[in-house]
């Protein structure tokens, strides 16, 4: 039987259990990425040749320029998330990254919801998100960052 090959982080310690979430989640979301840049483009592709009206084949779903933009945010945060489960210390962009990625697709759906569509991917991506946020939280505890700042307690 083959034995796995083991992770190294940069610092030569093994993956921590949060740093393996976060590198296979972020794998997972490139797949992802690829998917909703390709069905956007293809959508508005689409739509702008005459081949399809999502009006009618979709009502209030929306595939397009959102998907794209939406697909093209989550392959960044994506590379950076594997940058940063690589050397947790490289964690900040990714965790700054999820933060404003989960913001702008919190703002997109609740646009959307408020003009009565709805867009499955970004729904989808905003959940990713969350997770996201949870594995780069424990990713950037790991480098003593929330032990180095002063606390309110720490006044007394």
């Amino acid at each position: 039987m083959k034995k796995k090959k083991e992770l190294i982080s940069a610092d030569g310690t093994p993956y921590t259990p949060w740093q393996k979430r976060t590198r296979y989640m972020c794998i997972g979301l490139i797949v992802w990425a690829i998917i909703e840049i390709g069905t956007g483009a293809g959508f508005l592709t689409a739509i702008k040749i005459g081949i399809l009206d999502t009006s009618v084949l979709f009502p209030g779903l929306v595939f397009g320029p959102g998907t794209v933009v939406s697909g093209l945010v989550n392959l960044f945060v994506a590379i950076c998330g594997i940058v940063g489960a690589r050397n947790p210390k490289h964690i900040t962009v990714f965790f700054w990254g999820v933060i404003g990625n989960t913001v702008l697709l919190s703002w997109q759906v609740a646009s959307n919801w408020s003009l009565g569509l709805l867009d499955p991917y970004t729904v989808a991506s905003l959940l990713i998100s969350f997770a996201f946020a949870v594995c780069a939280w424990n990713v950037r505890g790991q480098t003593g960052y929330f032990d180095q700042h002063p606390h309110p307690s720490d006044d007394r």
